[in-house]
């Protein structure tokens, strides 16, 4: 079973002597490691002079046995950490995963093997598995991630106010080392003193929140009113990326499709908006604006989402990109069909 690294950062976890970590995200794999020293090691003095790095590369199933059952000259523990360990000549064969248990055990070291999910998902029966990025579903890797900067505003010695670590994200989606560079750009703390950071910490520092945006972005879209090319280039002069952009496009687009199969009464715009953590007035809105859009159009919406975020991620100028992506979806606003509607009716 593959979990998140997460499940390391519980009181009182326990460690067996050999554990598999996939790589991820950078930031999230160097707080695994030091997670992971701190749980074997009490005294900071032990750190470094019982910790050692080997390249999977470099070694043989039989050398990492023969490290796994040496045993540590200062301290009670070891940390015997083996980066790109898929590369370890023999490690996949047959009994060695149980001959390594039973070695780092005698030995009194903990043996961490870092190496990529595709070779680390055949070892998932004999060694507990972590991955350092958030996965599973988009609620779930959002719930995930928003966990993550808890901890690393806890490593920086600061508490997120309710609402700021959500408003981060948004900013940075899944980006922890944007995420870490702005919390860095705040006043440090007081030593020995917690420093909350408020949502006006934020702004003060030009973090605008994008739900804000969102509202001026779609009230634009939903009125087919030329504004939303402004809103665009707001969006970018506010430090935010064409992919957290489209990401924000993805939710909404979303919300209108859930929105449209799921709310047929005044109590069902209450349980959407629970359900998808938006204000009542938010949600009743999105309700009038999915009601006016049909199933053709929420497919070409998708389609148009997909296409975009193929180009982005393949290289091409994100500029055009966009500017493509805006007119195209323009094409599909309600406020452009009714201008339709009223101009066929009228003959004007």
């Amino acid at each position: 079973m593959i979990e998140s690294a997460l499940v390391l950062f519980r009181k009182d976890q326990s460690l067996l002597p050999v554990i598999v970590v996939i790589p991820g995200d950078p930031l999230i794999l160097s707080w695994t490691f030091e997670r992971i020293q701190r749980l074997l090691f009490l005294s900071r003095d032990d750190l470094s002079v019982n910790t050692e790095h080997r390249a999977g590369g470099d070694l043989t199933a039989a050398d990492l046995l023969a490290l796994a059952k040496e045993k540590p000259l200062f301290g009670p523990r070891r940390l015997f950490w083996v980066t790109q360990a898929e590369k370890v000549d023999g490690l996949l064969e047959k009994g060695i995963g149980q001959a390594l248990l039973s070695a780092a055990r005698k030995g009194n070291t903990t043996v961490v093997l870092e190496m990529g999910e595709k070779k680390a998902s055949l070892l998932a029966d004999i060694f507990p598995i972590f991955r350092t990025e958030p996965s599973g579903t988009l609620r779930q890797r959002q719930a995930e991630a928003l966990s993550w900067v808890h901890i690393l505003a806890e490593k920086k010695g600061t508490r997120l106010e309710n609402g700021v670590a959500e408003t981060l994200l948004r900013a940075f989606p899944e980006q922890m080392g944007q995420i870490s560079s702005f919390l860095d750009r705040l006043s440090a703390p007081e030593s020995g003193k917690i420093r909350t950071v408020t949502r006006e910490d934020l702004k003060q520092h030009g973090l605008e929140d994008p739900l804000e945006s969102v509202f001026r972005l779609f009230d634009a879209w939903e009125a087919n009113d030329r504004r939303l090319y402004g809103q665009w280039e707001r969006f970018i002069d506010n430090g935010q990326s064409p992919l957290s952009f489209l990401s924000l496009w993805h939710r909404q687009w979303r919300l209108y499709a859930i929105a449209r199969e799921e709310i047929h009464s005044p109590s069902d715009v209450e349980k959407f908006a629970t359900k998808n953590r938006i204000p009542p007035p938010v949600a009743e809105k999105i309700r009038k604006t999915a009601r006016s859009m049909t199933r053709k159009t929420l497919r070409e919406g998708y389609a148009l989402l997909r296409e975009t975020d193929l180009s982005l991620k393949s290289g091409g100028d994100p500029s055009l990109i966009m500017l493509r992506f805006l007119a195209g979806m323009s094409f599909l606003s309600p406020g452009k069909r009714e201008r339709h509607t009223e101009k066929i009716r009228t003959g004007r």
